[in-house]
Order: structure tokens, then sequence, then C-alpha cells
């Protein structure tokens, strides 16, 4: 193949091709939620980017058990996606709000549920790093599927997740993710890309969320988050114009993290999802998640670029 015209996943170890080589087959995530609210957004301190209604699927909050809630998203999927693929699988992927907050013998009868359905493959759960703890890591001993925690990282630099009113440091960031390696449990992470505060024409200070990444050993993936500034959230009362992400500023970013990012990790998400779907955004992304994918592998094709190829394995810390 001429390497002008690779599709991503010739470039990328991206989500899609990494469980199509694990179980030989596609398979795709069901949004589930624990019902519980975000503990920040309880105590109105929310991150302030932060719009509820952007994220979340509000016909799942009909549904209050997982069981339910794997049966209707299964259910409205399936005649979209499964009538071109043979095998029916799915992750559970508690993705909504901090899935380690509330009651632990709740959330273990939620996990257990999902354990125990026969669509289901694989489970992930999404959290705060904050909210990673002993006890919660304890009621996941007796999963018996393979499940991933998710850490809403966000940034290595304590003055970016202040501007964001993220509630946390840098050191829970830490903290959390050798606990998660002291129980040797499969970690991915989440980062927001554009803050105002790390804009640098090298983007040095990404790359060094970036290089901290890479030397976490049980960081087996990662999800990219591009700034969205939405109308009715706090954030837009403070960003100035001018520093807002664009489409053109974000590909250049991701081409340049797709560059450092150890080969190995898996990339589950490239950009932030159904942005226009609201008409609540600042930022400037016309058109669709397709076609921003398409011109990130133009660019990618048009450069020769691949993950990884400016990756310097090191001693990890």
């Amino acid at each position: 193949m001429n390497y002008k015209n690779k599709e991503l996943e010739d470039r990328i170890n991206t989500f899609s091709k990494y469980y199509k080589n694990k179980y030989g087959f596609k398979v795709f995530k069901l949004g589930l939620s624990t019902l519980i609210p975000c503990p920040l957004r309880a105590k109105g301190n929310q991150c302030n980017f932060c719009i509820e209604d952007t994220f979340t699927d509000t016909m799942t909050n009909n549904y209050k058990d997982i069981n339910s809630q794997i049966d209707y998203l299964s259910e409205k999927i399936r005649d979209k996606v499964f009538k071109n693929y043979q095998n029916e699988a799915y992750i559970a992927y508690f993705q909504e709000n901090t899935s380690s907050y509330g009651d632990i013998d709740y959330l273990h009868s939620l996990f257990k549920q999902a354990d125990n359905h026969p669509k289901i493959l694989e489970i992930i759960i999404s959290t705060r790093p904050d909210y990673i703890n002993t006890q919660f890591l304890e009621v996941l001993n007796d999963i018996k599927k393979p499940y991933k925690i998710e850490v809403g990282i966000q940034t290595i630099h304590n003055k970016s997740l202040q501007f964001f009113n993220r509630n946390h440091s840098h050191e829970d960031n830490i903290r959390a993710i050798d606990l998660l390696k002291k129980y040797s449990i499969n970690t991915g992470a989440h980062l927001i890309i554009g803050c105002p505060l790390e804009n640098h024409p090298k983007h040095k200070y990404v790359l060094e969320t970036i290089e901290w990444i890479n030397n976490q050993d049980n960081i087996s993936d990662i999800k990219f988050h591009n700034l969205v500034v939405y109308k009715e959230a706090e954030l837009a009362n403070i960003i100035n114009k001018s520093d807002l992400l664009n489409l053109p500023h974000y590909l250049e970013i991701l081409t340049e993290i797709i560059k450092n990012i150890r080969p190995d990790i898996v990339i589950s998400r490239l950009f932030t999802s159904n942005l226009n779907r609201h008409n609540k955004m600042l930022n400037d992304f016309p058109g669709i998640k397709k076609h921003w994918l398409n011109q990130l592998k133009g660019k990618l094709n048009q450069s020769d670029i691949y993950q990884g190829q400016n990756y310097k394995s090191k001693s990890r810390t």
C-alpha cells in the first residue's frame, strides 16, 4: 500500500483495531450509568467546562438497573450496526459522572450485573483520580470478565487543573495511578487538549503530559478530549475568544501527540464526540466527526506520520 493512502488504523493503534485483533470481530461500547450524580455537581462546584446534557443519554435514566440499560442500548443500535456484523458483543462502559462514587454495595451490584450479562465481553469504569481508593478496588476482586479503570487525569499541570476547576491535583493523579498499579489493574487515561495555559508553539506542556503517560506501565490506553467551550458553561465567561481551540490547531497538536506517544498505547478517542448536535459550542469545529477523522488521516498521510515514531523508551517511573 502506498503510504499516502493508508487508513488511520495503519498509522495509529485505534480502539477498533485493538479489539478486532483481540476478538476477531468488531466490538462496541454501551454507555451505562450508575444514576448517581457527579459528587462535585451535587456540591455546586463542578468542572467549569461541564454541561451535563452534552454527554448523558437521558433515556438511560428510565432504566434503573444495568441489565435493563444494556438491553435498551443494545436493541437501540442492533439494527443500525449488527446487520453488517456476525457477532453481537459489547463492552459495558460506565461512563457518566464518577462511576466509583456512591454506596459501595450498590456499585458492586451494578458491576456484577454487567459481569454476568451474556452480551458483555469486558467492563470499563470511568472515574476521577480522587475517587479511587482501596475500598473501591477491593470490590472489583470478584469481577470475572476483563475490566479496566479509566482515570480523568486531564493534564499533569496543576495550574491547568485549577483553571478547569477540576478540584484535584496532579498529586492525586500520581496516587491513583500508583494504587491501580499496585492492584495490577489495567488503566486508561483521559486528557483534555487545548487549555489556554498550555498554549505553546512547540506544544511543550502537552508533550510533558504525554511523556508522563508514556512512563506509566499500567496505562494501556488513552482518550483525547479537545477542549469544548459550551455557551452555557462557566468556562465561557472566563476564556478569551482568541484562546478557543479550533480544528486546524487541534489537528496540529494531535499530530505531535501521535508522533510522541508510546506505540503500544491504544488511542480510544481522538475527538470529543457529537460537538455540533446541541448547537451550544463556541469553538469553530465545522462538519462532523467523520470529516475530522478524514482530515487527520490526510495530515498523517501527507507527512508519513505514525504513532510513536518519535518515542524513545526510557526507564519507567
